[in-house]
Formats: C-alpha cells, sequence, structure tokens
C-alpha cells in the first residue's frame, strides 16, 4: 500500500501487509532510508525493523496494558520525516497516529477522548463508557476506501476539538443501520458463562455483534454465499471463531489443530485471533461441536 502524506506536517502514513504476497509492499516502506515508526505492528519480523513499536499486544501484555493510542500520549515522538506504518488501521493505530501528529505539530489533544479510545479497543464493545464520538473514529479508522492519511487527519482534527457533530452522527447512522439490519438476521446466545457468545447469522457483521456481548466468538452462517459476485453458485455452511484481541484467554490456534483432526471437508485457518473452516465448501462439523471445542481451549 502506498503511503499518504498530510500537506504541512512531519510525517507520511503506511499499512503493512501481513500476507505472504505482501512482501514486496513492506519492503518498499522500509526502503525509503526514513525511520519507520510502528503502532500496533503485530507481525515480530516487521515490528524489529521499527524504530519504535506502540503496541499492547506482546506475550507479557495483558487487558491491562495501555492501548497504543494512551502510549502515545507520552511516548518520545519520532523524527521528522518518519513513516508511521500500522498493519491494521482501526480505532486505536489510527488515533495513535493522529496523537502523534498533533502533539508534533503543537495542537491540542482530548484525553478523555483518547482514553475511551482506549478502554474500546482493551475490552471491546463491552467496555464502560460510550461516547458517539469513538464510534465514529471506529468507523472512519476502517473505512479502507479512505487513504490512512485522510482519515488520521480526520481524527486529529477530532482529538484537537473540532466540531464534528454532523458527520459523528451520519457515522453512527450507518452504524446503527448495519447492526439492526444484523440483529434481524442473526441470533445470538451465550454459553461458558458468558465468556463466548455463539451467533447464528447470515449477515457479515455477525462477530461484531457477538462482540457486544463476549470476547470470544463463534459464528455460523448457515448460507455463506460461494461467490458473491454471483450468487447463482450456491452457499455453504460457515464456520467463524474469533477473540476480541490477543489478551482475550482463548487458544484459538490449538483449537484450530482439534477442528483440523474432526473436520472432514478441507482445513481451517485463519490469521491468529480469528479462524475459519473450509472455504468454499460446507463444514461436515455441527455447531455445537465447534463450540465444545473452543470452550476447552479458554484461559
Amino acid at each position: 500500500m502506498i503511503s499518504t502524506k498530510i500537506p504541512n506536517t512531519p510525517f507520511s502514513f503506511s499499512q503493512f501487509d501481513p500476507r505472504p504476497v505482501g512482501r514486496e509492499t513492506n519492503e518498499e516502506i522500509f526502503g525509503r532510508d526514513l525511520p519507520v515508526f510502528g503502532i500496533e505492528v503485530t507481525i515480530p519480523a516487521l515490528a524489529v525493523r521499527c524504530v519504535a513499536n506502540l503496541d499492547h499486544h506482546g506475550e507479557r501484555d495483558t487487558v491491562e496494558t495501555p492501548a497504543a493510542c494512551s502510549q502515545a500520549l507520552d511516548c518520545d515522538l519520532p523524527e521528522a520525516g518518519a513513516i508511521l506504518a500500522t498493519v491494521r488501521p482501526d480505532q486505536d493505530s489510527i488515533t495513535a497516529m493522529a496523537v502523534i501528529l498533533n502533539r508534533s505539530t503543537g495542537r491540542t489533544v482530548d484525553p478523555e477522548l483518547v482514553s475511551m479510545v482506549d478502554e474500546l479497543d482493551r475490552l471491546g464493545p463491552q467496555a464502560a463508557r460510550r461516547d458517539d464520538r469513538v464510534v465514529a473514529i471506529a468507523r472512519k479508522a476502517a473505512d479502507f476506501r479512505t487513504p490512512i492519511a485522510d482519515r488520521v487527519a480526520w481524527v486529529a482534527d477530532l482529538i484537537a476539538g473540532d466540531d464534528k457533530t454532523e458527520e459523528v452522527a451520519v457515522l453512527v447512522e450507518a452504524r446503527n443501520r448495519e447492526f439492526d439490519a444484523a440483529k434481524a438476521a442473526s441470533n445470538v446466545s451465550l454459553v461458558s458463562g458468558g465468556r463466548i457468545a455463539v451467533v447464528v447469522s447470515t449477515h457479515r457483521f455477525g462477530t461484531n455483534l457477538g462482540y457486544q456481548e463476549a470476547p470470544v466468538v463463534v459464528a455460523h452462517n448457515p448460507e455463506m454465499v460461494v461467490n458473491f459476485k454471483d450468487p447463482s453458485q450456491g452457499s455453504y455452511s460457515k464456520f467463524t471463531i474469533c477473540r476480541w484481541d490477543s489478551n482475550a484467554a482463548v487458544n484459538l490456534s490449538a483449537a484450530c489443530v482439534e477442528l483440523n483432526e474432526l473436520e472432514t471437508a478441507g482445513s481451517w485457518g485463519g490469521q491468529e485471533n480469528i479462524k475459519g473452516s473450509p472455504q468454499g465448501v460446507s463444514s461436515s462439523l455441527s455447531l455445537e461441536e465447534v463450540v465444545a471445542v473452543v470452550t476447552r481451549y479458554l484461559g
């Protein structure tokens, strides 16, 4: 992904590509002979090449470890010309970039708003404090159609105190419409003493609904479309097991190993915090079997 820059500011902003095919993109970022300042760079091979890395997902970190946006409030600032890079643009990484940008240019930072973003990132939707601005930041940060620099600039203005009431309202309303549609197409229940949310849903936001209830989600889409561009190709039974972040107490990798031992339709796979049943073919497992396996690997 090409870096983007905000005019008259000292930094540029980039996104690493965690996929094997992303090597060229990542080398291009490091190949500019500029310091790369990491923000939630969770891939060790990339993190060690950054001059610094604000993260809270390391082996010694816990749910109490401050999120990157909070760390950005008092970290040593990158030198002028540095590239601020992350693996996953989200509310935490984009807000951290915005905090660093404002501090470096002498602008105000609202620490209370940053603290609420921190709580959402660490605790998930179950965070006690709710604020429409945080919802708006989360949606703006995840808008892949908008260049990273523009997302950072928007959040930087918001945490500096700019009045974005109308824009925030539009973003929140869009989020509410999507969640209402998801709820209409979903059934959510809790198991394992409320530690796992089980979601049966045909909506793409099914896992998001689960996170409203628990940090670990088992989602089942009984009618996952094989090809969204050609619905005539039919559908299949798809499972997703996921956790809010690496501090959620469940070993998904170990669960995936056992699920692969039970699965006859193909291979389960995925990234650290999200695993899925075989692509394009119905899983041979039942929802009850998948839930039982994940339950065994709760910490």
